[in-house]
Order: C-alpha cells, then sequence, then structure tokens
C-alpha cells in the first residue's frame, strides 16, 4: 500500500495523517513512529485536492463527488 501517485498534500489532525491518492485511495495514517496504515478507502475516483480538516470531519472532494467523513 501506499505506493501510487499523489498530487494532494498529506494532512494531519487528532494524532493521525490523511493522504488521498491520485487513484483515489484515501489512507488514514498513526501519526505516531511507526507510522502504521490505521483506515483505507477506495473511492474508485480521481483525487486531486487535498483532503480538507474541520472539527470532527475530513472532507475529500474527487473527480465527481464530494465525501465528509465524521468520526
Amino acid at each position: 500500500g501506499g505506493i501510487d501517485g499523489y498530487f494532494a498534500s498529506p494532512v494531519a489532525a487528532d494524532g493521525k495523517i490523511y493522504t488521498a491518492s491520485h487513484q483515489g485511495v484515501v489512507c488514514v495514517l498513526s501519526a505516531e513512529s511507526p507510522w502504521k496504515v490505521l483506515d483505507s478507502a477506495e473511492l474508485e475516483e480521481e483525487i486531486w485536492a487535498t483532503p480538507a480538516i474541520g472539527p470532527g470531519r475530513l472532507y475529500v472532494r474527487t473527480q465527481k463527488a464530494l465525501y465528509c467523513y465524521a468520526g
């Protein structure tokens, strides 16, 4: 995992790092060493934009949709 093209910058909040690959895979990593993949989602659409973080939310824009993950 993790070997993919990335145009979006990684973002961090709440002790986690969020990445979004060009191929549409969103990964949640622990921010502590050693990094561990905590979760991932395959959105099956291209992602060019950096995810945005709001209070208790992660927003991911793909080519066709805007996703909001609440936690």
